[in-house]
């Protein structure tokens, strides 16, 4: 089922068309509604649609990634944004607030279309996942990640962060590679989001008893394994990933 946030003629179309093309759509007009009883949990993707005022559908979407939502949906439901501005800023903010694709307005149906298929697929289930990492456990299924036993508190962006980091914890990931991979913002331009998500995440580490994790490398990116620990050589066999039915899942060795 998709649900589309938004109201006005555009998002009235953009409706039947997802209908046309056999798609199960709920509306809410007003972002707000998102927190009612009436809304189903059973949503596998909400588009937030064009918005005369988008403060509002972003602290809506602050507040399902939040997990603080009164009604049952996925915290962790994918999430296209449509964004009706024309600045980096805007998409930018998009991203920070927990949207996992951003599409510009105006734009071609078929595109819009083509990246919910895309975002659909990532939803297929399969195996649960569990990426290990010394003492660092993450259960990707569960959206939880644990120190030893104890849970670490992190946002949505923290959390995909520290799991992209966990695929090969000796590696140093480039900004731009995580910008790219993480945000899914193509673009080397000049931004401090992955420097503070790094930051927020190290500490959020720290308090559950992992000092030392998400090492910086100078003016190159970052890497999860604290200094002496995890060396490259060893990552493969630390954190393996597998396929399942073409999807790639994560396990431990």
């Amino acid at each position: 089922m998709l649900l589309l946030v938004g109201e006005g003629r555009g998002n009235d179309r953009l409706a039947d068309e997802l209908a046309l093309d056999s798609y199960q759509v709920r509306r809410a007009g007003d972002p707000k509604e998102l927190d009612a009883r009436r809304t189903p949990p059973d949503v596998d993707l909400i588009i937030f649609g064009r918005a005369p005022h988008p403060g509002a559908s972003l602290a809506a979407l602050r507040t399902l990634r939040a997990g603080e939502l009164a009604t049952d949906i996925d915290p962790g439901v994918r999430v296209l944004w449509m964004s009706t501005a024309s600045e980096v800023t805007s998409v930018l903010r998009a991203f920070e607030a927990g949207a996992d694709d951003v599409i510009r307005d105006p734009f071609i149906y078929a595109e819009l279309l083509a990246r919910a298929r895309a975002l659909l697929r990532r939803n297929l289930a399969g195996v649960p996942a569990v990426i290990q990492c010394g003492a660092l456990q993450i259960n990707t299924s569960a959206y939880r990640a644990t120190f030893g036993q104890t849970h670490v508190e992190l946002r949505r962006q923290e959390y995909a962060l520290l799991v992209h980091l966990a695929r090969d914890p000796g590696r140093v990931y480039t900004k731009a590679e995580l910008l790219r991979d993480v945000w899914g913002y193509r673009s080397n331009g000049t931004t401090r989001t992955v420097d503070s998500h790094a930051s927020r995440l190290r500490r959020a580490l720290a308090r559950a008893g992992a000092e030392g994790w998400v090492c910086s490398t100078r003016g190159v990116g970052y890497r999860l394994a604290p200094d002496g620990r995890m060396a490259p050589s060893r990552a493969a066999d630390t954190c393996t990933s597998e396929r399942t039915n073409g999807v790639a899942y994560e396990r431990t060795t």
